[in-house]
């Protein structure tokens, strides 16, 4: 009973707890509010200066690393890569980059881009840089145009930029040779271009070549301009020989076109992408163009080794045209094969007098009624090549002109070489028919005959010599005496040599009078009648 009382005691002095509310925010929370205001700024700083996110899509990511390659344009920053994925085909790579703030007004339709790496080719050498930085996205902006945000990368930096001055042209050529991207293009040797693309035309006839000329250049190139392809070295071996063209080391290792404008009065400058021929060399662009061209056809019956596409056709030695196709035929009905010709002529390279080049096809049955004739003949000695000639023959015999097939049909003759060849030919069948081994043995056989006939003369003059020596000696001293006998007849000292210098004293003498007679009678013909007058 007594504990009771002293727990009560104890109950009754515990403390109570006295709960208070605060009535303000505690500084303690100053702090991380503050870092939270600041980081929402910051956050909305970066969102609001946010340039726009650019796809890229590219054939490999080769050197490209997200969060670390960079975008740029004349070493200045202008975007960074975010992301690299694959294209759903998996044949390349889309590139995601966020560009910096300000440069949505660059990011127009015609805007391009590229990687930069080292690079090193016939033409040129770029990048070497990125061998210590890395690899790096290049630009070329525009600021015309409909804005992009989806882009092709090109597959190598481009040759010519959107700000550099000058002209587009595209070119057509039926082959390509050695032009390539980058190939220079030259206005009398001197650099002022470079060929930026060329692709082959979807009718697979020709190529379609865009060069580009630099300002002020440009402004040369007019309607009488001509493109001709100076790659590598040009040897030409036709009719007229053997010809070496080039136009610099350049072009001869990395090839090169080159252009001129001819006249005196070139006229107004072209406009951008205006298209021209490219001819092969500069030989073909100072030929004259003929717009009318007939073909006709040819049969020969004998070698056409030297003859080909291209070949000249001439009539009494000026071209007239060429040759188009050569072929080989088999006539079943004669069992003989004959090589018809296809030739292209053009008739404007003809003067007719009082008339229009596209009459000689009116007048060709008459001419061919006249003589005229085709034959091939040598037109280069060192090549071998040949010509198809044309010519007035009178002599030969009367033919008609075929017009049934697709072209009309000219009479030809053979080649002089062809002609001493079958000569040759017929001379030589006609020694096979000759019997050589019959003449050949009775020949031997004279040849034997002939052998014993000098050894039967041999044998007689060796009797004659042994019979007749004694004679002969015996003639020869009686003719030894007569000669003497003969001298001393007609020598200085002799009788007879004595009278006859005497007579040619007396010859001489009369002739003497004989002159002074003719003398006097030529200053006194009158002496032949009176007689010599006495002295008074």
């Amino acid at each position: 009973m007594s504990e009771q009382p002293v727990a009560s005691e104890r109950e009754h002095n515990i403390p109570e707890a006295v709960v208070q509310k605060p009535g303000r925010i505690s500084v303690v929370w100053i702090i991380p509010l503050v870092a939270a205001a600041i980081g929402g700024w910051l956050s909305y700083k970066a969102f609001s200066e946010r340039g726009p996110a650019i796809t890229i899509a590219l054939k490999t990511a080769e050197g490209l690393e997200a969060g670390k390659t960079k975008v740029r344009y004349k070493d200045l920053e202008m975007g960074l890569v975010e992301s690299i994925e694959l294209t759903d085909d998996l044949g390349g790579v889309v590139v995601t980059v966020r560009m910096v703030q300000g440069s949505q007004r660059f990011l127009k339709s015609k805007t391009r881009f590229w990687v930069v790496r080292a690079q090193i080719s016939a033409g040129q050498v770029s990048g070497l840089g990125t061998l210590f930085s890395g690899a790096y996205i290049g630009m070329d902006p525009v600021v015309e145009g409909k804005s992009g945000r989806q882009y092709i990368g090109l597959e190598r930096p481009p040759i010519i930029t959107a700000r550099d001055p000058g002209r587009h042209f595209i070119l057509h050529s039926g082959k390509l040779g050695s032009l390539d991207i980058g190939t220079p293009v030259s206005f009398r040797q001197m650099p002022v271009g470079q060929v930026v693309a060329r692709d082959l035309d979807p009718s697979g006839e020709f190529f379609t070549i865009t060069v580009f000329v630099n300002a002020p250049h440009d402004a040369r190139v007019t309607k009488n301009t001509r493109f001709w392809n100076t790659s590598g070295i040009d040897v030409v071996i036709d009719a007229e020989g053997v010809r070496v063209n080039t136009e610099s080391l350049v072009s001869v290792l990395l090839g090169g076109i080159a252009f001129e404008t001819s006249g005196l009065m070139p006229g107004e400058a072209w406009e951008e992408g205006y298209e021209f021929d490219l001819y092969p060399d500069k030989r073909s662009t100072t030929a004259s163009i003929y717009n009318i061209k007939q073909r006709y056809l040819m049969y020969f019956h004998e070698s056409v080794r030297g003859l080909a596409s291209g070949s000249p056709v001439e009539f009494r030695g000026i071209k007239i045209g060429q040759v188009i196709d050569v072929s080989l035929e088999f006539d079943p009905q004669a069992v003989d094969f004959r090589i018809p010709i296809v030739v292209e002529v053009e008739p404007e390279r003809i003067t007719i007098i009082g008339g229009d080049p596209t009459d000689i096809v009116d007048r060709l049955p008459s001419l061919v009624d006249r003589g005229l004739r085709a034959r091939m003949k040598t037109a280069s000695f060192l090549t071998g090549q040949l010509a198809v000639d044309l010519d007035i023959y009178p002599d030969v015999v009367p033919v008609p002109v075929y017009f049934d097939g697709d072209y009309p049909e000219l009479p030809t003759l053979p080649t002089p070489l062809g002609e001493i060849t079958n000569s040759l030919m017929r001379l030589v069948g006609r020694l096979e028919e000759v019997p050589i081994e019959d003449m050949g043995r009775e020949i031997t056989q004279s040849l034997v005959a002939l052998r014993k006939t000098l050894e039967r003369a041999e044998l007689l003059t060796e009797q004659l010599s042994t019979e007749l020596t004694p004679s002969v000696v015996a003639a020869a001293r009686e003719a030894e005496q007569t000669l003497a006998s003969a001298g001393r007849l007609v020598g200085d000292d002799s009788v007879v040599n004595r009278e006859l210098k005497q007579l040619l004293v007396e010859m001489v003498a009369a002739a003497r009078s004989v002159r002074l007679m003719a003398d006097q009678i030529e200053q006194h013909p009158e002496s032949l009648l009176r007689g010599k007058e006495e002295e008074q």
